[in-house]
């Protein structure tokens, strides 16, 4: 009986091989899951109290293992920042939709993103900890002098076709911002009242939409 057992597992095997995942695909696997361990432990403890130990820990890895992938603690946050900024794609240029339909669609999405509650809480940290941690405040004018973000590139490709008449895309991206989620995301972060439902978010969108097209938009030029 165990020798036909064990026949029956080999020609199981042999009938379906395990196929290794490609080496890209694993190390970044490794790579998201230290993200996300790195992201919870930062939120609980604080960055500045947070170790490699404890990431390590979180993340059911060895700290050698993480200093394969990042060669320190700040390289980490580094990583992180970025990915979590990067969750925002640009709009497909080859689209049908208007202008104003699509800038309506990258605000909605854009809220989604930074009034969820992972992001307020990150931005949350940031606050409390980038006076005191200078690899915080090293970082965060980093990401926020270097690259341009989604929306900004959005609107100077927008701007190059001769869709909008801006004069200055970062200030136009920072405008659209503030008019549109800037005092809902000052509230939530400091904890002033809960999320705005989708339908008050559209509502604040839509608005906010109307006036930077009358004020900027080739038509009104």
């Amino acid at each position: 009986m165990g020798l036909i057992r064990r026949c029956g597992q080999s020609r199981q095997s042999a009938a379906s091989p395990v196929v290794a995942e490609p080496r890209v695909i694993m190390e970044s696997r490794r790579r998201d899951h230290l993200l996300t361990a790195a992201e919870q432990v930062f939120l609980d403890r604080g960055y500045v109290s947070s170790t490699m130990d404890d990431i390590a820990h979180a993340a059911g890895m060895s700290k050698k293992t993480i200093y394969q992938v990042f060669s320190s603690k700040k390289d980490l946050f580094d990583a992180l920042m970025m990915d979590r900024l990067s969750e925002l794609k640009m709009p497909a240029n080859d689209t049908d939709q208007s202008a104003s339909a699509v800038l309506k669609d990258l605000l909605f999405r854009l809220g989604q993103m930074v009034l969820a509650p992972k992001h307020i809480a990150m931005a949350r940290l940031i606050v409390a900890e980038v006076a005191s941690s200078p690899e915080v405040a090293d970082v965060l004018k980093a990401r926020c002098t270097q690259g341009e973000t989604t929306m900004q590139r959005w609107l100077a490709d927008q701007t190059t076709r001769g869709i909008f008449v801006l004069p200055d895309v970062v200030e136009g991206a920072n405008m659209l911002f503030a008019m549109a989620l800037g005092d809902f995301h000052w509230h939530l972060l400091l904890g002033m009242g809960p999320r705005p439902s989708d339908e008050a978010l559209h509502r604040r969108i839509d608005w906010a939409v109307g006036v930077f097209m009358r004020e900027f938009g080739a038509r009104a030029a």
